[in-house]
């Protein structure tokens, strides 16, 4: 091989990875994402939100479900690309016996910053919205069934999270989040902060 040639292969070689970045830039964050996302939260012990209970009665500790979410990203901020959206969120737990469930509902809207690419970003986000939390102890030979709810309170929500992107339109990613259930003073619950994480695929 001439030198004449392998100075040109060895130009092509350090050309064309540079041309193929351009090629393939992948640009901000967004512009729109969909969540689909396996879900876990931490359920309070406080008996204010449980209905009279058996002694020595064991209550669930978490409560699994699913989480939906919609976003769409637009203009800078600093560093950071914006966005609107909101996540939904429904989750059960239970144990028994006797069956004692909890269920928690959570209808979260964000703010969000967004850093990275296209490729994949990760995000700090949060917002103000509606969030449930109710009880349920199932009828036994011995009792009646008895149920307890907070009704929907307004419940603040902030955490983070990334999705990294295996193809164009289909990623992976998680979020860890804070929701702030306010009290009710109506039902007699008190305030409570519980954190949930998500897991799944993201859709754009």
């Amino acid at each position: 091989m001439s030198l004449r040639v392998l100075g040109l292969l060895t130009t092509l070689l350090l050309v064309l990875p540079g041309a193929a970045r351009a090629q393939t830039d992948p640009g901000p964050p967004g512009p729109f994402v969909i969540d689909l996302r396996g879900a876990m939260i931490g359920l309070p012990n406080a008996g204010e939100f449980y209905p009279a209970l058996p002694e020595d009665t064991t209550i669930p500790g978490r409560a699994f479900g699913f989480d939906l979410g919609a976003h769409v990203l637009f203009g800078k901020l600093g560093a950071g690309r914006m966005g609107v959206g909101a996540n939904a969120s429904f989750l059960r737990g239970k144990v028994g016996p006797p069956d004692v469930s909890a269920r928690v509902t959570t209808v979260a809207p964000q703010f969000s910053l967004n850093f990275g690419s296209g490729d994949g970003w990760s995000y700090l986000s949060a917002g103000y919205g509606l969030g449930s939390i109710s009880t349920r102890v199932a009828a036994t030979e011995d009792v009646e069934e008895t149920r307890a709810e907070t009704g929907m309170v307004g419940t603040l929500n902030f955490g983070g999270g990334a999705r990294w992107f295996v193809n164009r339109h289909v990623a992976t990613g998680f979020d860890v989040r804070f929701h702030r259930f306010s009290a009710s003073s109506e039902l007699g619950t008190p305030a409570t902060m519980r954190v949930a994480l998500s897991v799944g695929v993201s859709l754009r």
